[in-house]
């Protein structure tokens, strides 16, 4: 797997707590994600985010390829909206120019929270909703805030 990274030797978990300023407006708690690309209905393929698991719900699985990453949630607002951020050096080539280079992170379809997620961060919503997102770079982290209750 061909992954995108930096010279430096920060493990994530340092960097996340480095780069406070992309997590400005966080209303909770950052959890865990392990993140799987694509849309439900094709098997996850294409674009979007297909599957969402959390640490809360299940321990890590990911599989050694290029269609899913790591990531941390948090709730902004009053829990309309999940904040999404992911690690530049943890997405392949692929994943980076498909999802993230253009500066809009579509959802076609919608995908399913895991129940401990949502109850943890007090999200008012169970899924993330369709829509385009804008990605906001900062400092080699790509934040995305999704929709999750209209």
């Amino acid at each position: 797997m061909a992954n995108i990274s930096s010279a430096d030797s920060f493990t994530p978990l340092q960097r996340l707590t480095s780069r406070t300023t992309a997590f400005q407006g966080i209303d909770s708690q950052l959890i865990r994600c392990d993140i799987v690309f694509g849309m439900p209905s094709q098997d996850c393929r294409g674009t979007g985010i297909c599957k969402l698991t959390s640490d809360l719900d299940t321990p890590p699985q990911l599989k050694n390829d290029c269609s899913n990453t790591t990531a941390f949630a948090g709730r902004v607002g009053e829990g309309n909206r999940v904040m999404l951020a992911f690690f530049r050096e943890l997405l392949c080539a692929q994943l980076y120019s498909r999802h993230f280079r253009k500066g809009v992170l579509e959802l076609t379809e919608p995908c399913p929270l895991p129940e401990g997620l949502v109850n943890n961060l007090k999200l008012k919503g169970k899924a993330l909703l369709p829509g385009k997102y804008m990605v906001q770079e900062q400092d080699g982290c790509f934040r995305v805030e999704v929709a999750c209750y209209r």
